[in-house]
């Protein structure tokens, strides 16, 4: 053994600190040494070498002392090296002292880690040579061993998977009784959206691999991460001067058409904030005094200001102690949370005030009884179009649509990073059997299906139907898609949604031929080059009042209904998404002939068809001429 001792603060210390950076969190630690993997990368490109960015994370877990590792093919470490970045504590050693775009800031991330969790092992191939050290406790005693270098003969090359170059191994023991390992699939979510863990995720120089090991050393399981931010609209692009100080930041707002999830929901994993950014390091994630703020939920984005990075540099306490963030009682931060303060309040005002109009046309008891009386007789007109036309015959335990497979539900909300099922079901038939195999498949990068192949097994109460379990992942929060599923000429579809808060994960309004329309909406945010569509997630028929042919018959109050041409117009809009949406429906569940090939033209000529036999209709129960 090359060297034994005790690392150098006291042995007490070493653990409070631990416990203070860490606090006994496995997510925390993972942070700081995936981080620590993706600097050394950094180093390297930083000097013009190029890095294949592979992050391997694997985990094993046990009733007591599981396993994670943590391997990169970046830089690699000598001996002389782990001594300065392991067996020392408090030294700047990650590189930020030279300006290097890494995020290591206090040079304690690493020994934190593993003495918040447990004990651990640093292992390095470096050129010719492989090397190795230990952080233990030892009697209480943090106690930091190295070893002898040793050459890097095949064999080790092949245990720790390295046939060449370098490479780091950061192996951590989870002995502490009082720290809770997460299971695989949580830890697959949160270190996605870890919000100091985002740029690494979203970096398509980085690919970051998450493996379920079992105790028999095989991978269970696997998963490449990745992060994408909310679907959103930029609002707000700006070069800010910060009072009082030679800085400036770069702030970017973005809007989501649905409310994100906050740090007072979420934490360090919320969708919604201001990620602050400093020489592409992510130092914080805050809304400021928004935080709690609902109106602030739509909104996220960046501020970029490398003068932090200035301050950090020159030891400033601009960042606290505890690795929560920045310490917005420093002089510097608070100018720049004021500053970004004021840029923010005229959108969030704007918000809360497009919410209380759209809550007043809510609570219109007159306007809100029309629509509920005409969305009763357009699911009625619905109902005669797509009904199913075997009256006579025994229902099934079990309902299915006309064309014999569906989804159940047809619409989904799935939160992002999680997991959701749907659950596709078959009338048994001549060419329909047991353990028969459906494809599905996902129209959208943003919906993954998780199961492209399933399994159909009889149905637990109705021996005429046949059902599978699809699993369908969403990434990207906003994002929107169709799954469909094959089997034979038998085809079904469901809608998928990507929300972020948990509580908005409630069951999409209940849709068979009877409820093929639950609301009519205005939105005066919804894109003007279509005046009118159907929102298939939601079943509802959203009006986009920013048109231009549609602002122009908008009263004072932002109102359509108000005098008869708005109220002409609304009920041609109506007429427009229904017709188009019952053609459309009646063409994919097979209750209208088609030939194969012409489902594009069978919708348009159902379109006209149901706009000529219906279409005085709908203006009867719209225009009221009150």
């Amino acid at each position: 053994m090359a060297s034994s001792r005790k690392l150098q603060y006291a042995d007490r210390v070493a653990i409070q600190q631990a416990d203070q950076a860490i606090r006994k969190d496995v997510l925390r630690a993972l942070v700081e040494v995936i981080t620590n993997s993706n600097d050394s990368y950094s180093r390297l490109e930083h000097a013009g070498v190029s890095t294949g960015g592979l992050i391997v994370i694997e985990v094993t877990r046990k009733h007591r002392n599981s396993v994670i590792r943590i391997q990169d093919f970046a830089e690699g470490m000598t001996d002389s090296r782990m001594d300065k970045v392991v067996g020392t504590y408090g030294e700047a050693t990650s590189g930020i002292k030279e300006d290097k775009h890494v995020r290591g800031m206090w040079g304690r991330g690493l020994k934190d880690s593993i003495f918040g969790l447990g004990y651990g092992y640093v292992r390095s191939f470096k050129g010719p040579n492989f090397y190795s050290c230990s952080l233990l406790l030892k009697k209480g005693v943090p106690t930091f061993d190295l070893d002898d270098p040793v050459r890097a003969t095949a064999a080790l090359r092949e245990k720790y998977n390295v046939p060449q170059g370098n490479s780091t191994i950061v192996e951590i023991v989870v002995s502490r009784d009082d720290v809770k390992m997460p299971q695989y699939n949580n830890l697959r979510n949160y270190l996605q959206r870890h919000f100091e863990l985002r740029p690494i995720m979203s970096n398509p120089k980085r690919r970051i691999i998450l493996r379920d090991i079992g105790s028999d050393g095989k991978v269970r399981q696997e998963h490449e991460l990745s992060y994408r931010a909310p679907r959103g609209e930029k609002v707000l692009s700006e070069r800010i001067k910060v009072p009082g100080f030679p800085a400036y930041a770069k702030l970017e707002v973005y809007r989501s058409a649905i409310q994100l999830s906050t740090r007072g929901e979420e934490g360090d994993y919320a969708d919604g904030g201001l990620l602050v950014i400093s020489r592409a390091t992510v130092i914080s994630l805050t809304m400021f005094k928004f935080e709690n703020d609902p109106y602030a939920a739509y909104f996220y984005g960046s501020i970029q200001c490398d003068y932090l990075h200035d301050l950090l540099k020159n030891d400033e306490p601009v960042l606290t102690a505890t690795r929560d963030g920045i310490n917005w009682t420093h002089p510097f931060a608070k100018a720049l949370k004021l500053a970004v303060e004021a840029k923010l309040e005229p959108l969030i005002q704007a918000e809360r005030e497009h919410a209380i109009h759209d809550e007043q046309t809510k609570l219109d008891k007159k306007l809100r009884q029309k629509l509920d009386r005409a969305l009763h007789e357009l699911n009625s007109i619905a109902m005669t179009e797509l009904r199913d036309q075997r009256e006579g015959e025994d229902h099934r335990k079990v309902e299915l649509p006309e064309s014999g497979m569906g989804f159940f539900p047809e619409r989904l909300y799935v939160q992002t990073g999680q997991a959701a099922t749907l659950i596709l079901r078959v009338a048994l038939g001549e060419n329909e059997r047991q353990n028969a195999t459906a494809t599905v498949i996902s129209n959208s990068p943003e919906i993954i299906v998780a199961t492209p192949q399933v399994t159909f097994k009889p149905h637990k109460t109705d021996p005429t139907v046949l059902e599978a379990r699809v699993k369908v992942e969403g990434r990207q929060v906003g994002g929107e898609g169709t799954v469909t599923a094959y089997l034979g000429r038998n085809r079904a579809q469901a809608i998928v949604q990507v929300h972020s808060k948990r509580e908005t994960l409630v069951t999409p309004p209940a849709r068979g031929s009877r409820a093929l329309f639950t609301d009519i909406k205005f939105d005066d945010r919804t894109d003007p080059r279509q005046r009118v569509y159907y929102d298939r997630v939601n079943s509802s028929i959203v009006i986009a009042t920013a048109a231009p042919s549609v602002k122009l018959y908008l009263d004072g109050n932002n109102r359509l209904d108000s005098t008869v041409q708005g109220q002409v117009l609304l009920a041609e809009l109506i007429t427009e998404a229904v017709c188009r949406e019952i053609a459309r429906e009646g063409v994919e569940k097979g209750r209208y002939l088609v030939l194969e090939g012409s489902e594009a033209d069978a919708i348009q000529n159902h379109f006209i068809r149901l706009q000529n036999r219906y279409a005085h209709l709908i203006h009867q129960y719209i225009v009221t001429k009150e």
